[in-house]
């Protein structure tokens, strides 16, 4: 018979260094759990005081205990999430994390942590209610909608944003025709992105260099694009149909190779776009030059930890992780 732990995931979550907090939750029944150390921090005593009390509720009778009412009905079970995690930590369930907080927060006597769990159990307590009633009305807030998003979701932005501006049917613009970019980056580089973090700047700026002095260039024309951040509506250059092709041409054959390494670098730094081009088998010599350094600096190791944490944070998992079950 094979160990169920094995048809579950277990998904971390992960701060903003890409260092996970403590909270899990397991794949695919979406059971939860905490660790040790993050239980005790999260109802404001120390991880010792919290195996002390596993201790105590694991050997308590079922039947002739005297726990009190929040833990009672734990009696003599070990409080472990059934995981497949190789480390092999003590992830306790949810349901007894929030039976632990509220015998902190309204059992326990005093002490110096009391006033932590009290204020995260109101919370929780108050979320419990709130995700019922979601439960009942099919309601999904925003935040979890962001995670539920799909890789390609920021380019489907970028589609439905173009119905946004008004350009004339002579003139094309490079933000609609760079779309293809973002979506290279998204689902071949698999680099996470979001609408503020785009490459159009970089794409507008490079077109212009090239198509100066070229003999086949027209004059530009413009139009009101309305970025659907704080910078609201501004007036850019729209370009002629007739460069349309030599913009295609130079975007494949050029900025894709030359340019987008370069972007990314001054981005996510050089080892983040190594790592990326190794990962897919597009090392070239343009990426070597890009990516080569002499020694490991602190700005680049802090670019990498950043690229690492945004991978992690947007994607659920650590990223190799991930490649691997796509595989």
């Amino acid at each position: 018979m094979s160990d169920k732990s094995e048809e579950y995931q277990l998904i971390p979550e992960y701060n903003e260094k890409g260092e996970e907090t403590g909270f899990y939750t397991r794949e695919p029944d979406g059971v939860s759990g905490m660790t040790v150390r993050a239980l005790a921090d999260f109802v404001g005593t120390s991880p010792a005081a919290i195996t002390q009390l596993l201790n105590r509720i694991r050997s308590s009778d079922p039947l002739t205990n005297d726990l009190l009412d929040s833990l009672k009905s734990y009696a003599g079970k070990e409080l472990r999430l059934l995981t497949n995690d190789l480390q092999g930590r003590l992830i306790i369930p949810d349901e007894a994390c929030q039976a632990i907080a509220e015998y902190y927060a309204l059992d326990s006597r005093t002490y110096d942590g009391k006033p932590i769990a009290v204020s995260n159990y109101r919370a929780i307590a108050k979320a419990g209610m709130r995700v019922f009633i979601w439960s009942r009305t099919g309601f999904v807030p925003e935040p979890l909608r962001q995670n539920l998003r799909s890789h390609t979701t920021t380019y489907i932005e970028r589609l439905e944003n173009m119905r946004d501006h008004n350009v004339l049917d002579v003139l094309w613009t490079t933000f609609r025709e760079g779309a293809e970019v973002l979506l290279l980056v998204e689902k071949e580089l698999r680099v996470p992105v979001d609408q503020m973090d785009l490459c159009d700047g970089s794409i507008g700026n490079h077109w212009s260099q090239y198509r100066d002095g070229k003999a086949w260039r027209k004059a530009p024309g413009n139009y009101t694009h309305v970025f659907r951040d704080q910078r609201g509506p501004r007036e850019c250059k729209a370009y002629h149909l007739e460069e349309l092709s030599h913009f295609k041409r130079w975007l494949r054959e050029y900025y894709i190779p030359h340019h987008l390494p370069e972007y990314l670098s001054n981005k996510f730094g050089k080892l983040a776009v190594k790592e990326i081009y190794e990962e897919i088998g597009g090392m070239t010599e343009r990426v070597l030059e890009v990516t080569d350094m002499k020694r490991l600096t602190p700005k680049q190791e802090e670019l990498y930890q950043r690229f690492q944490g945004l991978r992690k944070r947007l994607q659920g998992r650590p990223f190799k992780a991930q490649l691997a079950g796509d595989e």
